[in-house]
């Protein structure tokens, strides 16, 4: 009996194990929005997804031609919203926690998500989007964008794909990583924890609305009033 009881407890060991470095090798992530976020689609056609406030789950796909290929689906796992090409991206700190970089979008776009690294990583995944949308993206936050040009991200694919940089100048130019260094400096404040505080949109500027209508209510009495006087002092003297 003694044996048998350290037979099971050894295979649950590994059992778990498994478990852990199945997590680790996919860097499986279950995270929660507060509110809408934006994400690649596969198909360059339709340029994004939008996720709503909800919880998802982001990991690595199984592909072992590349190991920036980002599965995002729901919390059960049977439901793939979009499988995203992305780069490596890097952080000078590592966190305890999902770590996720957002770009900054007009009020009433969803913001889209930049890059996202996995608990303990120093290295992560920045999100490449399809050439139309990052054009867009690049010129609403004034940041290079990356960007590609394929209809279906291939996953099996055995040759990466192509990776532009679109600038916030409508230029396209080749992907090197020093592209983004300057705008990543001035970027450190991540998003951390699985529940996600989606950022609110940038609002644009208004004009400070006029003042109460009740000043000039009064005004026009205090001059109606000194009329009135105006006139009596007027009529006494004629008098």
């Amino acid at each position: 009996m003694r044996i048998i009881n350290i037979m099971a407890a050894s295979l649950l060991c590994l059992a778990a194990t498994g478990i852990v470095s199945a997590d680790a090798w996919n860097k499986k992530t279950k995270v929660t929005f507060s509110g809408t976020v934006q994400i690649p689609a596969a198909h360059s056609s339709a340029g994004t997804v939008d996720l709503p406030a909800g919880t998802y789950i982001f990991r690595l796909d199984d592909s072992q031609s590349s190991r920036h290929i980002v599965q995002v689906t729901n919390e059960r796992g049977n439901h793939v919203y979009s499988t995203i090409l992305a780069i490596p991206d890097y952080r000078l700190n590592a966190s305890s926690k999902t770590v996720m970089y957002f770009s900054e979008r007009p009020a009433g776009t969803p913001t889209a998500i930049k890059s996202w690294f996995y608990p303990g990583d120093n290295f992560g995944h920045r999100f490449v989007y399809p050439k139309a949308k990052a054009v867009q993206i690049a010129a609403e936050t004034k940041q290079p964008v990356p960007s590609h040009t394929m209809e279906v991200v291939e996953v099996a694919k055995p040759e990466p794909a192509e990776v532009k940089i679109q600038t916030p100048a409508k230029e396209e130019t080749p992907y090197v990583a020093q592209t983004f260094e300057k705008a990543d400096a001035t970027d450190t404040a991540g998003v951390e924890g699985e529940a996600v505080k989606a950022p609110a949109p940038v609002q644009t500027a208004k004009l400070p609305t006029t003042a109460s209508p009740i000043f000039t209510i009064g005004l026009l009495g205090f001059l109606l009033t000194a009329a009135a006087l105006m006139l009596q002092r007027v009529s006494a003297q004629l008098k």
